[in-house]
């Protein structure tokens, strides 16, 4: 019965150092998994500033956008009013003298009913250079 004893401590000490070595080996594995995890934390920190600055920077490039936009539509609608204004004083400019000179061309028929057309033509070719 000792060596029975016996045999039974021997395998119930052989488990025991099994299930030592086991657990070394479980606490290696979580070693390692703590070191990645604390890198990993660090990548996230790293990505979440850059994440952060990203923002800040697409913030900015929308608000100059904005900004440009504003001014664009603000040119716009002045240039739009100047050419309107513009074209409304070229209108009347050309009104007046589209007047004017059918004024003058009445003048001068009645010109040349008076003196003469072919005497007028006359004259009108000799300051013509040639």
């Amino acid at each position: 019965m000792d060596n029975e004893i016996k045999d039974m401590l021997v395998k119930l000490l052989e488990g025991q150092n099994r299930v030592q070595n086991e657990i070394t080996g479980i606490k290696t594995e979580i070693t390692g998994i703590k070191t990645e995890i604390i890198g990993m934390k660090t990548e996230i920190k790293k990505n979440s500033i850059e994440l952060e600055t990203i923002g800040k920077n697409i913030n900015t490039v929308v608000e100059v956008q904005t900004a440009h936009k504003e001014q664009h539509d603000f040119l716009f609608k002045n240039t739009d009013a100047l050419i309107d204004e513009k074209t409304d004083l070229i209108e009347t400019a050309v009104k007046s003298i589209s007047k004017d000179v059918n004024e003058v061309k009445e003048g001068v028929d009645v010109m040349k009913d008076v003196i003469g057309r072919p005497q007028i033509d006359i004259e009108m070719l000799k300051r013509r250079p040639v």
